[in-house]
């Protein structure tokens, strides 16, 4: 599939890490949303085909966990790569239980998470 017609929507409350994860994706072809909160993520306008969720764990107000998880019961969570400075197994395994597609920790290889990105396109 064609990375230019991918929209990754990335949520992180870090505004430095936001910008590099927002150039990064368009450099690699993609399409990038991006948001400060959970809470924006939920309120944005655009309702276009996310093909991927790039979520930060800790995001000062609603956490990745608990986005994913409303995403997971509401049967609308594109599949979801997490990107975190959390070192909290029981996090990592919550994640991986409500299906998140890589759990990757800062700081992370650029390739890694372009690799997850092509997986999710896969399924896509």
């Amino acid at each position: 599939m064609e990375t230019a017609k991918l929209v990754v929507a990335v949520v992180e409350n870090d505004p430095g890490m936001l910008k590099a994860l927002g150039r990064l994706l368009r450099a690699a072809g993609y399409m990038a949303q991006l948001y400060a909160s959970a809470e924006l993520y939920l309120q944005r306008d655009d309702r276009s085909d996310i093909s991927c969720l790039i979520l930060d764990i800790d995001l000062g107000g609603l956490s990745g966990i608990e986005l994913q998880q409303m995403l997971v019961g509401a049967g609308s969570a594109p599949p979801i790569v997490f990107v975190t400075s959390q070192m909290d197994g029981g996090m990592e395994a919550a994640a991986q239980r409500l299906g998140c597609l890589a759990y990757l920790r800062k700081p992370f290889a650029s390739q890694d998470l372009l690799a997850a990105l092509q997986q999710a396109a896969s399924h896509h």
